[in-house]
Order: C-alpha cells, then structure tokens, then sequence
C-alpha cells in the first residue's frame, strides 16, 4: 500500500465541537434578534441535529419553525454564522501521532471532505493538521460523495492506483461507494454520529481507535 486518503468530520476529530460552538453563536443571535432565551434556541437546535444528523440539509429551516420565526432571508445569515466559525478544534486521541508514523513509513497522505469549501478549509486549519497531507480535496468543486469522481481525482494527484490506497471515513451512508467502487480499500472508524449505522458492503474493515490503522495498512 501506498497512500491514505482521509475523510475529515468525525473521522480525523469530533465535529460536535464545530457544530455545537457554531450552534451557540447562533442561538446567541437569535436570541438577541428575537428576545427568545439562547439556552432555549440552543436545546432545540442541538435536539435537532442529534435527530437529523449533520447531513440533513433543512435544519435552520426546521428551528425556525419550531421558534414560529418567519423570516426568508434569516436561514440565509444562520448559515453564514454556521460556515463562519472560528472557534477551537482538536484531533481525536491517536490522530496525530498516526499520521506521523504513516508518513515516516512513506504513505502518501490525503483529504476527501464534503461540505461548504471555505468552511472545510478553516476547519482544518484549526486542527492544525494541514502539512501532514500532500493532497486535499474538496468535493463541492467535483462532485459530492458518494460519487468516484474525487477519489479519482484525489490518486490522480498523487499518480496512484486505487488498489494501491486506503480510504477512511466514518459513514456508511456516503462516505465509502465511491471509493469502493474504483477498487480503493475502505476503512470505517466507528466514530461520531453514524457509528451505530450498520456496515455496508462497501466497508471493507472496521475499527474503533485510530491506531488500528497502522496495524491494517502494513
């Protein structure tokens, strides 16, 4: 094997973190806007998302029918607070000394991330992590997962056969057809707010700490 391609939210860190700070600044705005209380706001959002799961696309929308707020164009700065947050990230346990003992066994490492492009990009630069990867994709300007088409790219970058590349993420619902199906080998980290999904047939291992993974790509 050759190389290592990783997928980011709930995989290299725990995006409760991003979400649930991102969650606060919006009830606080909210909150101020409305004269509603922002632990109230707040409770409602998270109940939401722990239902709907951070790939729902109509979360803001719901809040807002939950807090009878009926404003077109307040999705549109929720979102903006949202994909604007700043505050800390940190790697799950094990994530970064992984990644050191895989690149001083010679893996290539990469990214493949869905979600909003700049809001990725400032995610990773919180974790800290960015030099450890020779390439790092961004499905929005390809073609979102579950397509093959940024796994492609990504072994295209590095000139690398998929039989050749590892792919590790955490949801079986989009993260692994793509890479299966050009012949990559997938990884599941059982991690985050998919874990109790059952395997699929795209998955071909399963693990629960990130170590494990050295034992796997060897």
């Amino acid at each position: 094997m050759k190389a290592v391609f990783f997928d980011l939210d709930n995989t290299l860190y725990d995006s409760r973190e991003y979400c649930f700070g991102a969650f606060k600044e919006i009830s606080d705005y909210l909150s101020e806007k409305y004269n509603i209380p922002s632990s109230e706001i707040y409770k409602n959002l998270t109940n939401l998302w722990q239902k709907k799961t951070s790939i729902y696309p109509y979360l803001f929308d719901d809040l807002l029918k939950i807090l009878d707020i009926k404003n077109g164009k307040l999705t549109m700065n929720i979102v903006k607070i949202f994909n604007g947050y700043k505050g800390k990230l940190k790697p799950y346990s094990e994530v970064i000394s992984t990644l050191k003992k895989l690149k001083k066994g010679g893996y290539k490492l990469g990214i493949i991330t869905d979600g909003n492009v700049e809001r990725q990009k400032r995610k990773i630069k919180l974790l800290g992590i960015k030099n450890f990867f020779e390439t790092i994709i961004y499905t929005k300007e390809i073609e979102p997962k579950p397509s093959e088409s940024p796994f492609l790219v990504a072994l295209g970058k590095i000139k690398i056969k998929p039989r050749n590349a590892f792919y590790v993420a955490d949801n079986p619902l989009v993260d692994f057809e793509g890479a299966k199906k050009i012949g990559m080998i997938t990884l599941r980290i059982k991690k985050g707010e998919f874990m109790k999904i059952p395997k699929n047939k795209y998955i071909d291992f399963e693990i629960k700490n990130f170590s494990e993974i050295l034992n796997i790509v060897k």
